[in-house]
Formats: structure tokens, sequence, C-alpha cells
């Protein structure tokens, strides 16, 4: 074989190793990328199933709608429920179905302390709204972080000066021109679903044409096993006591003055 011949052959030999070892690292770089990918997709899925969601019952006025929302709260693993203004023997559960055995209740006297309660426990506060400044659920406007989503009355909806202190506004676009707005128990269960999904929620077991429901705890049970936290509750309401007994106080003190 001629000298020239032999240089031809080796250069092919020399640019086939080299197409072939581009290739094997194109290979090994599609991997690495897939492997990344799944290793933040994991992180993502870790981030959702620690994200807890809560429900503000603010002003709603039929009771119906209470039992309601409180049912669609356990559907969807509503973390707890916070009542704003009202007192446990003023609520009538009516229509939650057996389902407020199921879930955290607590209760605040006004909206600015159950605010400082969010944000003590790095809670954002989500008005749920209709208004020009409200972003659709469609988006999917949600953060990796603990979310609570306020529900106000039937009729006023969320007053504007409490819509300052939420983090975000969201609404639930309408595509009929029938109605204004929806049934608030409605809303909230859209909104509680559509989240769900988001933060990646593991669906409960069908069986027999429903879902399984689990056992529930009796109130001793919870007694002698409180939680985290509602054993912060506990501590932030007996403080917020202690705080309005001096403040009584003072002014009792200033009175006889």
């Amino acid at each position: 074989m001629k000298t020239e011949e032999k240089k031809s052959l080796h250069e092919k030999e020399e640019n086939n190793c080299n197409d072939d070892n581009l290739s094997t690292n194109v290979d090994i770089n599609d991997n690495n990328m897939s492997n990344i990918s799944c290793i933040n997709d994991n992180l993502k899925k870790d981030s959702y199933e620690k994200i807890k969601t809560y429900v503000v019952i603010y002003n709603i006025g039929k009771k119906k709608n209470v039992g309601s929302i409180v049912r669609s709260c356990v559907a969807f693993n509503v973390h707890k429920i916070f009542i704003v203004g009202k007192r446990k023997k003023e609520i009538n559960f009516f229509g939650n179905m057996g389902t407020y055995d199921y879930i955290t209740i607590e209760y605040f006297d006004n909206i600015y302390e159950l605010k400082e309660y969010l944000t003590k426990n790095h809670i954002l506060l989500y008005a749920c709204e209709i208004s020009v400044n409200a972003i659709s659920i469609t988006t999917n406007p949600y953060e990796y972080k603990d979310t609570a989503f306020l529900f106000g009355n039937e009729g006023t909806g969320i007053h504007d000066n409490v819509l300052k202190i939420c983090d975000k506004i969201i609404y639930i676009p309408q595509y009929g021109k029938g109605t204004a707005s929806l049934n608030v128990s409605v809303s909230c269960a859209i909104i509680l679903q559509n989240f769900a999904v988001w933060a990646n929620y593991e669906q409960t077991e069908i069986k027999n044409k429903k879902f399984i429901v689990q056992k529930k705890m009796s109130k001793l049970q919870k007694y002698l096993n409180p939680t985290d936290d509602m054993l912060k509750q506990i501590h932030f309401k007996r403080s917020l006591r202690s705080q309005k007994k001096k403040e009584n106080h003072i002014i009792s003190f200033e009175n006889f003055i």
C-alpha cells in the first residue's frame, strides 16, 4: 500500500474515533441532563409535599357554607381552618357530613391577630376575591411556602383594608355571563383542588366507588397527644391573653390616677 493511501486511511480512522467520542460525550451529557432533571423534579416534589394548606373563614354568614367549606378542606388535605371574629359556640357547621372531626379548627378575635400569627409561622395569606388586581388561579400563582386561603362574606366579599395585608389576591375566572360570582363554598373547593394538584398531594385511594376514610382520633386522644401546631397555638393564645391583661391593668391604673 502506498504511503498516501495509508495516511488517508489513518486520518479516516482518527475521524471515526473522534466522532465516536463526540457521540459518547453527547450521550453522557444527555444522561447527565436527564439525571439532573430527575433530581430537580424530586426536589420539587419533596418541597411540594411539605407545603401545608390553611383556610381562613372570615365573616361568612350562612351556616351551610361553613359546613361545606369544612368538608372541602378535609377532602383536599387542608392542615387547619382559622375562623376569625366568632367563637366556637357561635358557629354552626351544618352540612359538614361528619368531616368536622377530621380537621383542627382555631379561632381568632380579629384578622390582624391572625395575620400576626401567620407571619410568625411563615405562612402566606392569599385573599380569594374577584378584583382587577387579582391573579387567575389558572396561572398557578403559588409559592413553595405554607399558604392560607382567605374567604370572605357571601355578599360583600373581603374589605379593602383586609386585602392590603394579604400577600396575594387570586380569583377563579368565569366564562359565562349569567352570574356575577360563585358560591363561596364552591369557590373554596375549586381553589383548594387547584392548589392540591399544583402541590402534588398524594391522591387518596379509592374503594367501592368511594375514597377510603381513615379512622378518626377521639377528643381524648387529641388532648393526650397534642400536635406541635396545637402546642404553638396554645402558647400564642396565652401570650395574647397575658398581653391584654397587662394593657387592661395599665388602663385601669391610669383611670384610677
